[in-house]
């Protein structure tokens, strides 16, 4: 088992190799995006309550969810990276007053990329897990953003 890295190991590793890009930080794109990506977590929120729910589906959502606003909120940087692992190293040290944990999103990204590369399913109970947490950074991030916006 690989040893855990932590976010600054992983900034360090994917700025050496030139992974991190300038990005343009446009605001209706931001804006755009925003709206988008928190229609996307009402819509997965409303899938909760099925009596059939896809945990998948939902997780996967939410998961999106979280990438993308990270992705927007390190525009403000005028940074942007392609790596869901540098991504959220990135938030985690450039943004340290959101007070966001690494060891969360090193957990979401795992449950993601167990489901998408090795098949292996999300039932509720690993939802369940994840579950406040999520809302929690979702409304947070979306929050930061939203802030950053009325001062541009």
């Amino acid at each position: 088992m690989p040893k855990e890295r932590t976010p600054e190991e992983v900034y360090d590793d994917l700025i050496t190799r030139g992974l991190y890009e300038e990005a343009n930080l446009d605001k209706d794109e931001v804006e755009k995006i925003k709206r988008i990506s928190i229609e996307d977590y009402e819509f997965g929120k409303s899938l909760r309550k099925s009596n059939n729910a896809n945990w998948r589906v939902i997780f996967n959502i939410h998961y999106d969810v979280l990438r993308q606003l990270c992705d927007q909120l390190m525009r403000f940087k005028k940074q942007k990276i392609s790596n869901h692992q540098g991504l959220f190293a990135f938030i985690v040290l450039n943004f340290p007053e959101l007070e966001l944990n690494w060891d969360f999103f090193e957990t979401v990204r795992s449950i993601r990329n167990r489901n998408k590369y090795n098949g292996k399913d999300i039932i509720k109970e690993i939802w369940k897990k994840v579950e406040f947490q999520i809302d929690l950074y979702t409304s947070t991030l979306k929050k930061e953003i939203e802030r950053r916006l009325k001062h541009m």
